[in-house]
């Protein structure tokens, strides 16, 4: 006996897609048909082959929702769609191939049948524990081939990469009980399009999958415009915006720079969402509950910089969006500067909370081990209960490539050595460089010579205590922020300014400069009134972790 169905093709309220419920007969499998107007069809599915229902679908510009029996309908326009994808719902993950979440169909491979493109199962595999999960992020490996002009002067950034797969390789293995997997906040390549095979084999070690933002330095500058700088990005990666959800989190990836000419090259950029993806971003969020956790990963900050606040196209359009859920938590690279941020209470962003993240593979054109006094490194952050709980710096402990300088570059501030293997040892101890080096302590001896302890607290935010510091036979002392227009990582400045003075190619180059003023908000002194001492710094997280660190002079 035949039966008949109404069916819907899912819609959001700014997507026209001619979905006008239709009488459908089935036939004798009870399979529907096509709904009218409909010219692709697909499913999500379980490990078992079960569809999925209320899984999100996108081509790019719009986006539906599976039915009961997994199954989406839409009517896409053929010569726009590059992909077909998903977003992945909570509780499931995408398969992964070589360290890429494979969560998309490119639209040319999809067959064409009586008008209708008809796309292969997405298959999910149910998580277990799915509101645990760790994750890591990291931002502009950005490296150049080694024998580029700007990649010859410390160390080669290929080297550095391959210290920061091994190091989150093992960071990866470390974890257990819980899912793994890494986002990458762009600068993937520094303009290079080569250079994307080398990265691809650095993820395909890791053992866990890594999402992938797009920067502005991995759009092709030979390409004619934004949307064809991109492809090379695309070909490799899939999609430049999605989404994907871990318990309460929706975690939503943007391409946020706008790529334009710059002296003959596509490497110039304006800032903000381009029309389409903010379109796109509004149907993706309209699918995601108000009492959600919202995070963005984009390659430049969406919002709080370390001096002002980002402007850009579409601003005040996606932050009264994204302020309407119950917590924003944007993540983004770019800078090469760390800088985390709690807009305050009152504040029309009082719901978001800035996550900046340093160069993973130090400074920029030396690649030597800080990056606006943040070393080399990482963050890891932990889902608990489906929700943000907490997260921490990650130095990498590896430096095995050659130092290409003539002369030797002064580390007097550096608190390790690293042994014949490449291996950092700290100094005082000799344990191995961890993640309870939260903090960079400057003694009053060679700093500013104003006889004051200093210290760098890595990802400090107004939610952590102020560091004290405590002078062997004295009391504790709580540090002052540095107000100072001068303010400057003082280990940075002393090899930037060796490498100003000693490299004629650095020295001739305005942008390098040998003191920098882009860390205000982490760094902090006190006066010391002793010629010569020991003393102890302490500062605590705002997840209740105690960090300390001796000094003597």
């Amino acid at each position: 006996m035949k039966k008949t169905f109404l069916l819907f093709a899912a819609c959001t309220a700014i997507i026209i897609n001619g979905c006008t419920p239709v009488e459908i007969p089935n036939d004798e499998d009870d399979v529907p048909a096509i709904p009218e107007g409909m010219n692709l069809v697909g499913s999500v599915v379980d490990a078992s082959g079960k569809g999925i229902e209320g899984v999100v679908v996108t081509d790019g510009f719009q986006c539906t929702a599976t039915q009961a029996d997994g199954a989406y309908y839409m009517k896409v326009d053929e010569s726009a769609v590059k992909f077909i994808y998903i977003s992945t719902p909570s509780g499931y993950e995408p398969p992964a191939s070589n360290g890429l979440p494979v969560f998309y169909i490119p639209f040319a491979r999809l067959a064409k049948s009586e008008g209708i493109y008809k796309a292969e199962p997405f298959k999910l595999t149910a998580v277990q524990n799915p509101d645990r999960a760790t994750v890591l992020f990291t931002a502009d490996p950005q490296p150049r081939a080694s024998t580029a002009k700007y990649d010859q002067f410390a160390f080669h950034s290929l080297d550095c990469c391959q210290d920061l797969y091994r190091d989150l390789k093992e960071t990866g293995e470390s974890i257990s009980g819980r899912r793994v997997f890494g986002v990458c906040l762009g600068d993937i390549v520094h303009e290079n399009m080569d250079l994307y095979s080398d990265y691809l084999a650095g993820l395909s070690t890791l053992g866990y999958p890594t999402y992938n933002v797009i920067g502005n330095h991995d759009n092709n500058p030979s390409a004619a415009n934004d949307e064809s700088a991109a492809e090379d990005f695309e070909s490799h990666f899939g999609p430049r915006n999605y989404s994907f959800n871990v318990g309460n989190i929706h975690f939503v990836v943007l391409d946020n720079l706008i790529m334009k000419d710059k002296n003959g090259r596509l490497t110039g950029y304006d800032q903000g969402l381009t029309d389409s993806i903010w379109e796109w971003l509004q149907a993706d969020l309209s699918y995601v509950p108000k009492t959600a956790t919202i995070a963005t990963c984009t390659h430049s900050p969406m919002f709080k910089l370390q001096s002002g606040e980002r402007s850009g196209k579409h601003k005040s359009d996606y932050a009264n969006l994204l302020t309407t859920y119950s917590k924003v938590h944007a993540w983004a690279g770019h800078t090469h500067a760390t800088h985390n941020f709690v807009y305050p209470a009152g504040h029309l962003f009082e719901k978001v909370e800035v996550h900046t993240l340093a160069r993973s593979t130090g400074e920029l054109w030396t690649n030597e081990y800080l990056s606006y006094g943040t070393p080399r490194g990482y963050t890891i952050a932990e889902i608990e209960d489906g929700e943000f709980k907490s997260w921490r710096f990650h130095p990498v402990k590896y430096q095995t490539g050659k130092y290409l300088g003539a002369e030797k570059a002064p580390y007097d501030f550096r608190d390790w050595d690293y042994d014949q293997s490449g291996v950092a040892v700290m100094k005082n101890g000799g344990a191995v460089l961890d993640e309870s080096y939260q903090m960079h302590v400057y003694p009053p001896v060679g700093t500013y010579g104003d006889s004051k302890v200093y210290v760098n607290v890595f990802l400090w935010d107004s939610m952590w205590s102020r560091p004290v510091f405590t002078l062997d036979g004295g009391g504790p002392v709580e540090m002052k922020p540095v107000e100072s227009t001068s303010r400057h990582d003082f280990a940075e400045t002393m090899f930037k300014t060796f490498y100003k003075t000693y490299n004629s190619t650095l020295k001739g180059d305005s942008s390098y400069k040998a003191s920098n003023t882009s860390n205000p908000n982490t760094l902090f002194s006190t006066p010391v009134d002793a010629p010569s001492g020991s003393g102890t710094v302490s500062v605590t997280d705002r997840f209740g972790n105690v960090y300390t660190q001796k000094t003597s002079w």
